[in-house]
């Protein structure tokens, strides 16, 4: 027996409402100017006050726990990571050394100080390695932004940190480029913003409960209709 439009646009809303609240999905942009730089190549136009966007994506539930600091790493979507300076676009070397892991790192009261930064392993800042376009050498990519506070942050919960990060209880950053320690570039930090990003599937749930309580909605106003017809006084038709 098939079951009534009635019935499949309750299940698909039951569906909808049962599916998990929290998103999984983490979106993380940097965005700050060119202070100086002097490494060539694709870069060699780049001046001072130029623009630098920093953006990737990454899972809340695929990290890394330090076993020596209260520190999180999370893995980074190579695939998604875009590094735009001066309008310059790079990414991050895949696989990257060692591990292969480019982590984001969480920095809950360790010890007093909260903050993020980028990292081959949850303990320690290690640079990321990219490719520059037009340049054979590999270039070395350092960021970290602290607070001078340890309230900043609530956990190593990368969803409690979801937000928009100023210059506010900053007590230090760095964002350079260079080789072997000596920088080539560096970019004054204005904010990083962390965003939820809802999972495909469950923005495919909720896409089906807006169409069941679409398809209950007309349900109801034709059965509505329905009886308003069936109640209706019978009208003799119009003679000439």
């Amino acid at each position: 027996m098939r079951p009534s439009s009635k019935s499949l646009a309750i299940c698909l809303l039951a569906l909808a409402l049962g599916a998990p609240a929290h998103a999984v999905g983490v979106r993380v942009e940097v965005v700050g100017s060119v202070e100086y730089s002097v490494i060539q190549g694709g870069l060699s136009g780049v001046k001072a006050g130029d623009r630098a966007v920093m953006s990737f994506n990454l899972d809340s539930d695929n990290y890394l726990n330090s076993e020596n600091f209260p520190t999180r790493g999370y893995r980074i979507d190579l695939g998604s990571f875009d590094l735009s300076i001066g309008g310059v676009h790079m990414q991050l070397d895949m696989p990257q050394a060692g591990s292969g892991d480019a982590l984001f790192v969480l920095r809950d009261n360790d010890p007093e100080v909260d903050g993020f930064f980028l990292s081959l392993g949850p303990d320690d800042r290690v640079p990321l390695s990219l490719h520059v376009p037009g340049l054979e050498p590999e270039h070395e990519l350092e960021f970290g932004r602290t607070f001078s506070v340890n309230t900043a942050l609530h956990s190593l919960n990368i969803l409690d940190a979801v937000g928009v990060y100023g210059f506010e209880n900053m007590s230090s950053y760095q964002w350079t480029m260079g080789r072997f320690g000596n920088y080539g570039l560096e970019v004054g930090y204005e904010g990083i913003s962390i965003s939820a990003v809802p999972e495909p599937t469950t923005q495919a749930l909720f896409g089906l409960g807006a169409l069941a309580l679409l398809g209950i909605a007309r349900w109801s106003r034709q059965g509505s209709l329905a009886g308003s017809m069936a109640l209706a006084p019978s009208v003799p038709e119009y003679q000439r």
